[in-house]
């Protein structure tokens, strides 16, 4: 490797500020900025796009259902300047599907806040809870539309996708907010945790009344700090994955990559009653591994079932490589907790890579059959999207795939019932994809009765979607 490329490397794990401070604006330097080796976040479909658009009266192929009524958010990075130092760090953009009695439209819109306005890197960022980037899901609880980042607080959008403020429920939040909360479909709330890095306590539980008041805050006591992305719920538990993706400070002092795989220091599931308290979890070790997403959880029993995108390692050659490979790359394990044993078997159910997994919302942390994922392509070097989605029978353990073409590359399936049915087996499949060999995206609606066979309906979007992150429905 020359030393040209070496620096190169180097340059670009510098937080921005550095970077535009050696590199300033006269021509001839912004030609060499724009010159840089850029990361594999900032290439092709990862790249950022400038306009913020709305158009009504999308293309379809095929023809959306009269039934489907309302509007698919979905919340990605995308770097208002054009350059970010990972891909954790772009700045959100919101991307917007209304539809309505066979017809669509479309608008995106960054969500504004300080981290937006001032242009922020994370390192400026990390000491105010209100500069987040905002950049990782959208969902809707207690009346409000949330953005949220793991780090900060989450950010209030109106269904317009304008930026209200940053909410902290009333004052009553004082840290940040996973991206991953869980709304109960039986009593309403909505659970989440939030970690922090810099100071004890490392992990905070929250419950949020149905009502959106925030009503119990419980610190939870774990050793490390850790990257805990996801968690699962059932009817009457929470379950935290306490898993050995570490944070150094003395990484980070170095200038080297602050989270590391350490399976020395093990791994657990922490299992606590849904208003329980630090004093009342029961943690069950299991074998070294992370998991971005699980798909869901359940009680049977004194059991509680959970099915989980598990990888052998993270991170192993820090952040940049987020997935790559087949050690790093998630595959579908039912991981089975005795309660009264304190145990855990662990299983793999299916050979596929894949991750950002999701099921009918209505059965959240209760026993759900059908399970919906996105395919990654395992024999890549960076995290790269496959050409498949995935609808596994968590029954019969059994998978069934949805080919998306040569060359069109998916987005996290998110399931959209018939209003008429209750059966999670009835009802629709949405996701986002891009045609690589046209370079444009669209919405695609699946029958999930018929999920190997065509969409049902093509949205062709006016614009390129980056590939991004979480979204959600919500209907009308």
């Amino acid at each position: 490797m020359s030393i040209q490329t070496v620096a190169t490397k180097l340059l670009f794990k510098l937080p921005r500020t550095i970077l535009n401070r050696i590199i300033k604006s006269d021509p001839k330097d912004v030609e060499r900025k724009n010159n840089l080796e850029k990361p594999w976040h900032l290439k092709g479909n990862w790249a950022p796009v400038k306009d913020q658009i709305s158009i009504d009266n999308l293309e379809v192929k095929g023809e959306i259902p009269k039934e489907i009524d309302g509007m698919y958010i979905r919340n990605g990075m995308n770097p208002v300047s054009g350059h970010s130092d990972h891909w954790f760090f772009g700045n959100g953009m919101l991307h917007g599907i209304n539809i309505s009695n066979g017809k669509a439209s479309y608008k995106n819109k960054y969500v504004r806040t300080p981290y937006f306005e001032k242009d922020m890197g994370m390192m400026e960022s990390s000491f105010d809870l209100r500069a987040s980037p905002a950049n990782t899901h959208i969902i809707k609880h207690g009346g409000k539309i949330l953005a949220l980042e793991e780090a900060h607080l989450p950010w209030s959008v109106d269904k317009n996708l304008d930026t209200i403020d940053s909410y902290d429920f009333g004052g009553k939040l004082n840290g940040p907010m996973t991206a991953h909360p869980r709304a109960c479909p039986e009593t309403g709330e909505l659970l989440f945790f939030g970690y922090q890095i810099m100071k004890k306590p490392y992990l905070t539980y929250h419950r949020v009344s149905k009502e959106g008041e925030l009503v119990q805050s419980e610190a939870i006591d774990i050793p490390k700090p850790v990257m805990m992305h996801d968690w699962n719920i059932t009817r009457n538990y929470v379950i935290f994955m306490d898993l050995p993706l570490v944070f150094d400070i003395d990484q980070a002092v170095s200038g080297s990559d602050p989270f590391g795989f350490k399976p020395e220091c093990g791994a657990r599931l922490g299992v606590m009653p849904r208003n329980g308290s630090n004093a009342d979890i029961k943690w069950i070790e299991i074998n070294p591994c992370f998991v971005f997403h699980p798909m869901n959880a359940y009680e049977d029993g004194n059991k509680i079932i959970l099915h989980v995108c598990r990888q052998s390692k993270a991170m192993v050659g820090g952040m940049d490589e987020i997935y790559g490979g087949e050690d790093t790359t998630g595959k579908l394990w039912k991981w089975t907790i005795d309660l009264p044993l304190g145990t855990c078997l662990e299983e793999q159910i299916d050979d596929k890579a894949c991750d950002f997994a999701r099921i009918d919302d209505r059965l959240v942390g209760l026993k759900a059959k059908n399970g919906y994922a996105m395919a990654i392509n395992e024999r890549a070097e960076t995290l790269t999207f496959g050409h498949h989605l995935y609808k596994f029978d968590l029954e019969k353990n059994k998978r069934l795939e949805h080919c998306l073409g040569d060359n069109v590359f998916g987005g996290e399936p998110i399931f959209v019932p018939k209003k008429s049915c209750l059966s999670e087996d009835k009802g629709w499949v949405m996701a986002i994809v891009h045609d690589e060999n046209v370079d444009k995206s669209k919405l695609i609606i699946v029958d999930t009765e018929n999920f190997d066979k065509k969409p049902v309906g093509e949205i062709l979007l006016p614009q390129r979607v980056p590939y991004g992150a979480h979204g959600s429905w919500l209907s009308n």
